[in-house]
């Protein structure tokens, strides 16, 4: 459990950050790597992870400068639209909270339980019960917590079995964003003039990143 409360966190710091104009990198660098972060419960992630957490830090680290490259490099418009590709829907995130998908299901999975009487002992209110796991999940204790996981995950083989539409998910793993990052920067000057000399196009052998 203490991973998936870190995944929410996680989001919940990044978001305020996020705008339609673009991603406030130093802000999100320090909300996701600031010594006292704590989990909605108020336990230190420092204090969960222990010796893991220095590693964690550097990976956060990693990915920001990652990301802040590219922002750089294609513009924070273009950016956005690849991190929607790389975490909206990714195989990582796929139905759990902050997903489009996951407030569906958690409702949906709430209302099957209460239906067949088989809601967590904890939360014998449906409606509490699904405001709470749509929005707050993290707030649940432990054992709510791992029951409704299981039921989300149920909700999604349910709507597999259906065959009902499943959006598409696409992982963008980190080579990926490197090599797309590569193909897309800015040419040299001469690039640049070939590509007008072609109405807009560059010559085959002559696309950025490839060698004459």
């Amino acid at each position: 459990m203490p991973v998936a409360r870190a995944n929410i966190a996680a989001t919940r710091a990044v978001l305020p950050h996020v705008h339609p104009e673009g991603v406030d990198w130093p802000a999100v660098r320090l909300a996701l790597t600031t010594p006292a972060r704590r989990l909605a419960d108020g336990s230190a992630l420092s204090d969960i992870f222990e010796e893991g957490w220095a590693p964690i830090l550097a990976s956060i680290h990693r990915q920001i400068d990652l990301w802040q490259r590219a922002d750089e490099a294609l513009g924070p418009e273009a950016v956005l639209r690849l991190l929607t590709l790389h975490g909206s829907r990714t195989e990582s995130v796929g139905d759990w909270w902050g997903s489009g998908w996951y407030e569906t299901a958690a409702r949906r999975a709430v209302a099957r339980a209460a239906d067949s009487g088989g809601l967590p002992p904890a939360f014998p209110d449906a409606e509490r019960l699904a405001d709470t796991a749509a929005c707050h999940p993290d707030l649940l204790d432990d054992d709510t917590f791992a029951w409704l996981t299981e039921a989300v995950w149920k909700e999604e083989s349910l709507r597999r079995d259906a065959l009902l539409p499943v959006p598409v998910a696409l992982t963008l793993p980190d080579w990926a964003a490197q090599d797309l990052l590569a193909l897309l920067r800015p040419g040299t000057g001469e690039e640049e003039r070939d590509r007008a000399e072609t109405g807009g196009s560059y010559p085959a052998d002559r696309r950025p990143g490839t060698k004459a």
